[in-house]
């Protein structure tokens, strides 16, 4: 009994153990035409009938590469060689409110935009040619001492800018300057305002070219009412009558006041100094006309 069990035992070993089996030894180095095994890492010499793909090796990153990747160089597209890039030029000008006080009371008539307390005055500097100092300052005269007179600039791409860009420019700058007029009133009366502003210049232009003796008188100013507040918007065209002779000196300043109308032949003059102002007086009877200063 016990030789038989010992006998079973030893069969069962022999069912579950793998059979032995002699290992394939392969030499690389003397791989033959027919062999059909390939190293790896190896570039293999092309065979008949067969094609081999020639494959990059990887680029791997190292930790201190991928810190110094800037992520713009790689989603920012670099432009082409042979298209330029191109800028307008601009020039810069100044916009600035210049104060003007007159001293004579009778304020009525053309007179009135020199009055302050019911109304406001606005007249606009328009500049055709430029200064000696290339800079443009352009001016409102204001008899509004609240508006500061610290310079604004502005920018255009051209060194004189022509009327029309004056003009939005100035109007502009008055209105963000101002403080009783909403902005919904400015939107809506703004290009009437420069409009009407734009009309006066031809207006001033024709006049002051006519070389007719004729003592006709055209404003250079409108009226623009908000609420109760009342408006003077102008050209400005200056008084240019001597003002005063300097202390201890022959030097008379001309005066910078602006002229509420324009005559022909540019005859103007402000209130203090509308005594000086020259009129035609024409005879009925020769028809001859004489040159007569205003009554006193």
């Amino acid at each position: 009994m016990t030789r038989f069990l010992l006998h079973f035992i030893h069969t069962q070993r022999n069912m579950t153990s793998p059979p032995k089996s002699n290992p394939v030894v392969i030499d690389w180095t003397t791989s033959t035409k027919e062999s059909s095994f390939i190293q790896l890492g190896t570039a293999p010499t092309p065979q008949e009938n067969s094609h081999v793909q020639s494959i990059e090796p990887e680029a791997l990153l190292s930790t201190k590469d991928i810190l110094l990747v800037n992520i713009d160089d790689l989603l920012t597209a670099k432009p082409l060689a042979n298209i330029s890039s191109h800028t307008n030029k601009e020039f810069s000008f100044l916009i600035s409110f210049e104060k003007f006080h007159v001293t004579k009371p009778h304020r009525t008539g053309f007179n009135k935009i020199y009055e302050f307390r019911r109304s406001r005055s606005f007249f606009f500097e328009i500049v055709d040619q430029l200064p000696d100092t290339n800079e443009i300052h352009l001016k409102i005269y204001t008899n509004d001492y609240h508006m500061s007179s610290t310079p604004i600039r502005y920018y255009s791409t051209s060194r004189l800018p022509n009327c029309r860009f004056q003009i939005f420019k100035c109007l502009t700058h008055f209105f963000s300057s101002q403080r009783v007029i909403p902005k919904r009133i400015q939107d809506k009366y703004f290009d009437m305002l420069r409009k009407k502003l734009l009309d006066r210049i031809t207006f001033i232009k024709s006049r002051e070219q006519n070389k007719s003796q004729r003592n006709h008188m055209i404003k250079t100013f409108f009226n623009f009412s908000y609420k109760k507040y009342r408006f003077y918007f102008g050209i400005y065209k200056a008084c240019s009558h001597p003002a005063h002779t300097l202390r201890g000196t022959n030097i008379s300043p001309l005066c910078t006041s602006p002229s509420p109308f324009i005559m022909s032949d540019e005859r103007k003059a402000c209130i203090d100094h509308f005594d000086k102002l020259v009129f035609y007086h024409h005879d009925n009877m020769s028809g001859n006309s004489q040159n007569v200063t205003a009554p006193q």
